[in-house]
């Protein structure tokens, strides 16, 4: 069944997991923060005077020199001087900074903008009141506005106390949906590694790893690879984001290459998703070299929160491998079990073919035409409009299986924070003040506006994959209806009987059986099995 399809599926998500960051101290007051100096650099241009042209040294209106009437010079209105700008006072920093201690970050943004939009660029403070500023926007939920004070801290780089702090806090930031391009690439992408702490240099360097290994540059990757503590955790990512991008070039994967993954699998310091991926790597790849013993057992190492549904493509993988191995009866109870509500929105074509195919091998071919037809009548939508050409990012069951995994689920959500964070800035129209609220609208605006662009471009992609499947599951249930269709009218030769059934292991007291009532518990959805005989006649030699 599907080895490398689902295998490319996990290397297109796969390299770029990120470790997850290790939580930082806040920025409280242990920062040496020095108040800014009395004598405070006055605003450019707040105080010097408009200069005027000497007069000529004839004493006549220098119009008249240049040839012009002076009655005209006169008569033209006079242009009006732009207006100084408004003086903040170097206090404004200290107050707002007090705020931000007394746990008053909606108090300290507004009088931190002001003065920013001020103080002059080489102040001592003035990346403090970026980094302030940032810190008081992600309090208040503000996230992505906060990452791009802090980004601009790290590009500027003009105070070197200030920079580790920031990186520090946008590491944190990529824990959750943010700008990949703004903090992954143009931050820690272009980090110069030579003057930064142990720790945020480990995770720069990873970074910059992934950035070569996405252009198809290995032996960069692994320069940037060989400079981790071979105990760190980003160590561990590197080491799967290197064996994923080996998995894609080669045609038969190796002994050793599942070994690695096995590994991995084990390896505490990467996170339980890490790890899960790991494991499901060696299972599709023991899958593709036809050791479904393997493969099983490997399925049973991914490990999900307690009384989690878990997933619906993991189930059905397994169900393929009891299918494969002629547990048929068990393979028809992962089914039943993907019926679940937590499950009735999944995008899984393939579960009715599998269907099909254990009742065609059981020989009730009527269930077996009623499940092949399921498909084409659960998708008849999909794929009606797969023929007519149409535009399938507008198709609702395409949409939500493209943006359900990979590189598309996380421009989606991304576009959902902005949303979420756009609707939330309006709770502080008024205490941010007018600069400060129209600067963070026309940030979002922007940042929404580039994010959905980014969104569509994958979306359009991911469903042109998502038609693939479905057609070629549409397709092969075809074949499957003609030949149950030959099945139902094939001829009984004489001295035919039917096939003994199975002999089936009594319970003992330990263990219980319901009958199943069409209510689902998470707890039982793994164990799930249906009692069905078998319907095939045996041919007599």
């Amino acid at each position: 069944m599907t080895p490398r399809s689902l295998i490319a599926a996990l290397a297109s998500a796969a390299l770029l997991v990120s470790p997850r960051p290790a939580t930082a101290q806040s920025g409280g007051g242990s920062l040496p923060m020095p108040p800014p100096p009395s004598g405070a650099q006055r605003p450019a241009g707040a105080a010097q005077a408009t200069s005027t042209p000497a007069p000529a040294a004839s004493g006549k209106p220098a119009a008249a020199e240049a040839g012009k009437p002076a009655e005209a010079t006169a008569a033209k209105p006079a242009e009006a001087a732009p207006p100084a700008p408004k003086k903040v006072d170097p206090a404004v920093f200290d107050e707002a900074l007090q705020d931000y201690f007394d746990g008053k970050p909606r108090d300290a943004a507004g009088p931190l903008y002001a003065w920013l939009q001020q103080a002059p660029k080489t102040d001592e403070n003035y990346a403090w009141g970026q980094y302030f500023l940032a810190r008081s926007l992600i309090d208040l939920g503000l996230t992505h506005a906060g990452a791009s004070y802090l980004a601009r801290i790290a590009r500027e780089r003009s105070n070197p106390n200030v920079l580790p702090r920031a990186l520090d806090a946008l590491k944190q930031l990529t824990d959750r949906p943010h700008d990949e391009v703004m903090i992954d690439e143009q931050v820690f992408g272009a980090l110069d590694l030579g003057f930064l702490p142990e720790e945020t240099g480990a995770y720069a360097h990873y970074q910059q790893g992934l950035v070569d290994l996405r252009v198809g540059n290995e032996r960069w990757a692994n320069t940037h690879f060989a400079k981790l503590t071979e105990t760190s955790p980003e160590a561990s990512h590197a080491r799967f984001a290197l064996l994923v991008t080996r998995l894609k070039s080669v045609k038969e994967p190796s002994d050793e290459l599942i070994a690695d993954f096995l590994t991995l699998s084990k390896d505490e310091k990467l996170t339980r998703e890490a790890r899960n991926e790991s494991a499901l790597a060696v299972a599709r790849l023991r899958y593709e070299r036809k050791d479904y013993p393997g493969a099983l057992e490997a399925y049973g190492l991914v490990k999900l929160p307690e009384l989690d549904p878990g997933r619906a493509s993991l189930y059905l993988e397994e169900a393929w491998t009891r299918y494969k191995l002629g547990e048929l009866r068990a393979s028809l109870g992962i089914l039943t079990t993907l019926d679940a509500p937590s499950f009735r929105d999944e995008f899984l074509p393939d579960k009715y073919l599998l269907r099909a195919l254990i009742y065609r091998d059981l020989c009730h071919y009527l269930p077996a035409k009623r499940a092949a037809k399921e498909l084409t009548r659960r998708f008849a939508d999909s794929l009606e409009a797969v023929r007519n050409r149409e535009d399938l990012t507008q198709d609702a069951r395409l949409r939500r299986a493209a943006n359900a995994r990979g590189s598309t689920q996380r421009a989606a959500r991304f576009v959902e924070v902005l949303e979420l964070e756009g609707e939330r800035l309006g709770r502080y129209a008024g205490s941010f003040g007018d600069q400060l609220f129209s600067h963070l609208t026309k940030l979002y605006d922007l940042s929404r506006a580039e994010a959905v662009r980014v969104h569509d471009a994958r979306l359009a992609e991911a469903v042109r994959q998502e038609a693939d499947t479905l057609l070629r599951a549409a397709e092969q249930v075809r074949l499957m209806e003609y030949e149950v269709g030959l099945k139902l009218y094939e001829r009984v030769k004489k001295g035919a009987k039917v096939v003994a059934p199975e002999d089936e292991q009594e319970l003992s007291p330990a263990n219980v059986a319901f009958r199943f009532d069409g209510e689902y518990w998470n707890d039982e959805l793994k164990s799930y099995r249906v009692r069905i005989e078998s319907r095939c006649i045996e041919e007599t030699p």
